[in-house]
């Protein structure tokens, strides 16, 4: 991905969320343009903006595929590390690898985070109710607790999930 669209993104993101500015879409575009952006860069931004997990979901490979060759190594795409705060993408690969939790569970909670980022700054207790609304496995909630130090933390009695 550019560096230019990941510049507009990054300037979009900062007049909404945190100066909580509300623009025209053709103010704003007129402004990037005097800025020196070009149209096709801002096109692409607004794009990466307006339909994030259609794109995030587009680049990466399909879970189905990691599963057939027995393995599953996750790396994230630009638009990805643009949403998700490094403390988070370190306690996913934390999640990754210990092998708890599917594939697609896993790709579900990703989009999820993602989603919730337009809405809220991402924490580790958000990314914690999001793994507890996609993961229905009870037992496999508990050994994500007891298994990622971060998550015991915020998430003080983890005997609650064992029935």
């Amino acid at each position: 991905m550019k560096s230019n669209i990941i510049e507009i993104v990054t300037l979009l993101i900062q007049r909404l969320l945190v100066d909580g500015e509300v623009f025209m879409e053709e103010e704003i575009v007129m402004e990037l343009l005097e800025l020196g952006y070009e149209i096709k860069d801002i096109d692409q931004a607004f794009e990466l903006i307006y339909n994030g997990t259609e794109i995030i979901e587009a680049e990466n490979p399909q879970p189905k595929q990691s599963r057939e060759l027995g393995f599953y190594n996750r790396v994230f795409s630009n638009a990805e590390k643009m949403y998700l705060p490094l403390n988070i993408q370190g306690l996913l690969i934390k999640i990754v690898f210990s092998r708890i939790l599917s594939v697609d569970e896993y790709e579900e909670i990703i989009k999820r985070l993602i989603q919730s980022s337009y809405h809220e700054l991402i924490s580790e207790q958000s990314l914690w109710d999001i793994i507890e609304d996609v993961v229905e496995d009870q037992y496999k909630l508990y050994l994500l607790l007891n298994e990622i130090n971060e998550f015991q933390d915020i998430i003080p009695d983890a005997n609650r999930y064992l029935n």
